[in-house]
């Protein structure tokens, strides 16, 4: 008996914690409650999905990729942790128990681990008679929490001698809190090198300071930034020049080898503004492929070792000859989705004959509806059902803020990049 799915798409709780310290909070947030449009790709399609608010244009989505068989609900409240809302909704949690159907067990798919996740199991267990299965949760939830900071990042690197070789973390230090910033940043200036400045528990690129030789306004910037207290920072060289932003996503799984997912490359504007990513085939010949892959291998095993289990991803910076490993995110990425895309509406060697990846485009005409989406992008749009080339819009949720994110898919990297420049195009968004 197939065991029913149900994913959460919780991203909203991953950045939370640490999104309070800004100004601009709700906007920010607004942007990962998009996000969670993801999780239509997540595992099968035909699936119980669990969104903070309703998915945006869900029925033209279910029609336009055929994808028929996922229910999406979603909680009254909203307190910052979607499975404590949930557990908070009895509705809801009844609705979920039902989909266990009469095998009484459900497999559990979320985007990140959290400490609620445990107790909304332990709920469907006690109350409904539920068995949870969670092949991507990691049991001990310190050891997540750990891993899914800067310094867990880097002493995890250091502790398998990867401060130097091939694949490396930046040179860097750590700092117990935000008061032995200035020393460090200054001891690196002072060499010549350029250095940036992350907080231990940092998100999206939030609050990221970069200090340059010269620079001498290090204490003044640091106490402007509302994003550093008494957490750890981290402070390493800052990578500039001709570089490329690659990253690979692994499944640690509970009773077999850890295994690659997938690499992309990270598509960036400006130094700390992610806005998609693409897979393809041509990523293999790339120079970073090897040592990237094969050190992100070393991390899994170790990571499995001590009891790690489910997806992580990492993202690197690579230039002349060395790929530096500058984030380690211990749950799924803001890429799982693009493979998973072309696994389910292309099929699982799709990387055989297409490159897939998103893009996310700011700047669009706030109010914006759909209809008017679809008629800019015209004939570019196209079901990968029925297409080898197209664009799919995506994340609706947050279109009416000026935001729209498209899945592209094509036979080549480098048609894929051409359908993005004429989507930009159509979308009169410029270069």
């Amino acid at each position: 008996m197939t065991v029913p799915t149900l994913c959460v798409s919780n991203a909203v709780d991953t950045l939370r914690d640490f999104a309070v310290r800004a100004d601009d909070v709700d906007e920010l947030l607004s942007e990962c409650y998009a996000q969670q449009d993801q999780a239509l790709f997540w595992g099968p399609l035909d699936k119980m999905l669990i969104t903070y608010e309703p998915i945006g244009d869900l029925d033209w989505q279910r029609k336009f990729l055929e994808i028929d068989g996922v229910v999406n609900l979603s909680p009254a409240g909203r307190t910052g942790s979607l499975f404590a809302d949930m557990l908070a909704d009895p509705e809801l949690m009844a609705a979920v128990a039902a989909h266990a159907g009469p095998g009484r067990r459900l497999r559990l798919i979320p985007h990140t681990t959290t400490a609620d996740l445990w107790r909304f199991t332990e709920a469907l267990r006690t109350r409904y008679d539920v068995v949870t299965e969670l092949p991507e949760s990691p049991p001990q939830q310190p050891l997540r929490d750990l891993l899914d900071t800067k310094t867990g990042l880097r002493d995890l690197a250091t502790d398998l001698g990867m401060a130097d070789g091939p694949c490396r973390i930046p040179p860097g230090t750590h700092c117990a809190g935000k008061q032995d910033v200035p020393a460090a940043v200054r001891d690196m200036l002072a060499t010549g090198t350029p250095c940036i400045v992350k907080a231990d528990r940092g998100e999206a690129s939030l609050g990221l300071l970069i200090f340059r030789p010269g620079d001498d306004d290090i204490a003044e910037r640091l106490a402007g930034s509302t994003f550093y207290d008494e957490d750890p920072v981290v402070v390493e060289e800052f990578l500039h020049g001709d570089i490329t932003f690659p990253s690979v996503e692994y499944m640690v799984p509970a009773d077999a080898p850890p295994h690659l997912c997938y690499t992309t490359d990270m598509l960036f504007e400006g130094a700390t503004h992610l806005r998609g990513n693409v897979t393809a085939r041509e990523l293999r010949r790339a120079w970073w492929y090897r040592p990237l892959t094969e050190g992100g291998l070393r991390l899994a095993e170790e990571m499995q070792r001590r009891g790690y289990r489910g997806r992580f991803g990492i993202d690197a910076i690579a230039r002349d000859g060395v790929v530096y490993l500058h984030d380690l995110n211990a749950r799924r990425t803001g890429s799982s989705h693009v493979h998973e895309f072309g696994e389910h509406l292309i099929g699982p060697g799709y990387l055989d004959t297409h490159a897939v990846g998103n893009y996310d485009f700011y700047g669009l005409p706030t109010g914006l509806y759909l209809p008017e989406v679809l008629r800019l992008l015209g004939p570019l749009v196209a079901s990968p059902r029925h297409a080898d080339r197209g664009v799919v819009p995506t994340e609706l949720t947050d279109l009416q803020t000026g935001r729209l994110s498209c899945m592209f898919y094509a036979p080549s990297l480098a048609e894929l990049h051409d359908l993005i420049d004429r989507a930009r195009t159509a979308l009169d968004l410029g270069r």
